[in-house]
């Protein structure tokens, strides 16, 4: 019988992307970039966010897109946040259709398969961000607090990267792991990048056994959940400012019931009872985790 261990590793690798998501990937963020670059001035543009930090997880949902805007484009820095959101958006519907394309609080999201039930291999949707090159950060539009904040996704990532290193490349697929869990409870941490920030500072060398460190995080972060949890960056507004009272509640309890049957789970593999144990993990984990 599989091992928990072995369990854990096979779980890591289902969360990676396969070779038809990769390449259907490149497809869509080229096919978004060439029809953003047709309609705009565009300095230079590149993946960000979870997916360009590899810390996204299987379905891809939500791949970001930095456009750095160029200098006949800077009118839209004197106007309100909404109306360059509002113009990627339209320029985002003549190719991909009304129907496909929302407005976000800080890009527009071109939703390419949004009422599908077979996720497998897909790019479900991607955020095109437009932004403006400071000389050591940028500026994005905000629907909701409307204002330009600043933010450096090229920091995040050097803090990502370094964390990975520390744990000897193991951060990076426990993130996705708890990233992969946050979706299968229903999404109670909001958005799934606070779970990437807490991490930062809540996992710590040496590294144990994912099992183990999936536990441990279950385990503190709902004494630490409601404070504030400031962009790593230094820059913008707190990551956690989705994260209201309520949520912070249903969140809390999500975790306490995760950790419950974590614990539980190594307490039966300790005991022998391995396919117990696994059964146990599947239900915390979600259906990518394996239970033979």
């Amino acid at each position: 019988m599989t091992t928990v261990n072995e369990a854990f590793e096979i779980f890591r690798q289902r969360l990676e992307l396969s070779e038809t998501e990769a390449k259907n990937a490149s497809k869509r963020h080229t096919e978004v970039r060439d029809c953003i670059r047709a309609k705009f001035e565009i300095d230079r543009d590149f993946l960000t966010g979870s997916y360009g930090r590899h810390t996204k997880t299987k379905p891809l949902k939500d791949v970001d897109i930095f456009f750095a805007l160029g200098e006949k484009e800077k009118k839209w820095r004197d106007k309100p946040p909404h109306e360059v959101l509002d113009a990627f958006r339209d320029c985002l519907v003549e190719k991909y259709g009304k129907d496909a394309v929302d407005p976000g609080r800080r890009c527009a999201t071109v939703e390419f398969e949004k009422n599908t039930k077979d996720e497998e291999g897909k790019v479900l949707s991607i955020d095109a961000v437009p932004a403006f090159e400071l000389e050591d950060c940028y500026e994005i539009p905000d629907r909701d607090l409307g204002k330009w904040i600043k933010t450096d996704p090229e920091v995040h990532a050097e803090k990502a990267t370094a964390k990975n290193k520390e744990l000897g490349g193991k951060w990076v697929p426990l993130v996705k792991m708890l990233k992969r869990w946050n979706r299968s409870a229903d999404k109670p941490i909001k958005p799934s990048f606070l779970i990437e920030v807490m991490a930062l500072d809540l996992v710590d060398a040496p590294f144990t056994t994912y099992a183990r460190e999936v536990q441990r995080f279950f385990a503190a972060v709902p004494a630490v959940l409601s404070g504030p949890w400031p962009d790593p960056a230094g820059l913008g507004p707190h990551v956690s400012d989705q994260m209201t009272p309520d949520l912070v509640q249903k969140a809390i309890s999500a975790l306490r019931t995760a950790e419950k049957k974590a614990s539980l789970a190594m307490r039966l593999e300790a005991q022998g009872k391995t396919g117990e144990a696994l059964t146990l993990w599947r239900e915390v984990m979600g259906r990518y985790f394996p239970v033979s």
